[in-house]
């Protein structure tokens, strides 16, 4: 069995730990090295994983046995470190937003071609065993033809104060819009096999005062295929509320609903014809981190391409820079 070996490039983002956890439950997986710029962050991880840690990327990206990175760095440092990356003939797989305007995601994407290199967004959705489900069923043509979705993807209050990068501009790119809309982006455009027409978003008024950035905002979506959908990615819900979010989707077909509820891995089916036409399914235990990585080391040692692209990263950063621009002007944008 092949292993891949990975060296994290930047761990300010917390999804870093649930990544490195995920790679040590895997046989095929393995964490080589970190490279961080902040002591605190870099020594804390290595010592946590028992790995070497690197304040020079270049002494990281020299090293002969390590296969792939992992990008968990801040926002606005996405694009440099995929450069650096794909330069050095590493594999990459990059958080969410992969970066936080359009051309650099365009570059990062072209460098990783011209290198050979698989490039891999963390679009963790795409791996969850319930919105795998939710993707069949509609494929199936269960519900018929997709018409409206209507998803959320909460954060507690609290949250984005833990790693203050969250809330500067400068680190971060924005605030919740920049934050949440990529993941439920990409699932209305993986469920509807349709791209976004025109994007539009009203942001409110911030809850937390004591931040720069946003914290809640309302995006319509009008697919290309005449499809709606609906995003509400806000930080501003009460710390009490939920263990830290969620990410729930209703999508409204033509001859049926499912109800997506990911993080209580819970399906509703809801037929249109007959009173009993419907389905409740329960799963626990399904790790989408652990999945979405095992599905990256299949893609490099098999050289398939990746379920979450590049391209899908891309794709979720424009409409997210539409949602700023519409916000701005009032008007729905439609994407680059």
């Amino acid at each position: 069995m092949k292993k891949v070996r990975f060296g994290f490039l930047g761990v300010a983002h917390f999804h870093a730990d649930n990544y490195a956890n995920a790679i040590k439950k895997l046989p095929n997986g393995e964490i080589i090295a970190v490279y961080e710029e902040d002591d605190s962050l870099g020594s804390e991880f290595s010592k946590k994983f028992n790995i070497d840690y690197y304040k020079n990327i270049d002494q990281l990206l020299r090293r002969d046995d390590i296969d792939a990175v992992i990008i968990t760095a801040e926002n606005v440092k996405h694009h440099d470190l995929s450069i650096k990356a794909a330069e050095a003939g590493k594999h990459i797989l990059c958080e969410k937003p992969i970066a936080t305007t359009v051309e650099d995601a365009d570059d990062m994407i072209k460098k990783a071609e011209k290198r050979g290199v698989k490039f891999q967004t963390c679009f963790v959705m795409r791996y969850h065993s319930t919105s795998i489900l939710v993707k069949n069923l509609i494929d199936e043509g269960r519900i018929g033809k997709v018409v409206a979705l209507i998803g959320t993807n909460k954060l507690n209050s609290s949250l984005p104060l833990l790693r203050r990068w969250f809330t500067d501009q400068k680190l971060s790119g924005g605030g919740a819009v920049m934050d949440h809309t990529v993941h439920l982006a990409d699932l209305i455009r993986w469920y509807t096999k349709s791209e976004a027409a025109t994007v539009y978003t009203e942001i409110g008024k911030n809850v937390n005062m004591n931040i720069s950035v946003e914290d809640n905002f309302l995006t319509t979506l009008i697919m290309e295929n005449g499809a709606i959908g609906h995003i509400d990615g806000s930080w501003s819900y009460a710390a009490g509320l939920y263990t830290w979010g969620d990410v729930t989707m209703e999508v409204l077909g033509t001859e049926g609903v499912l109800i997506l509820d990911a993080f209580r891995q819970n399906i509703s089916y809801i037929g249109s014809e007959k009173p009993n036409d419907k389905l409740t399914w329960h799963y626990y235990g399904c790790d989408c981190d652990q999945e979405m990585i095992r599905s990256f080391i299949e893609c490099i040692v098999n050289d398939k391409e990746p379920v979450a692209s590049g391209i899908d990263g891309r794709q979720g950063v424009a409409i997210t820079v539409a949602s700023y621009e519409s916000a701005k002007t009032g008007k729905p944008v439609k994407p680059k």
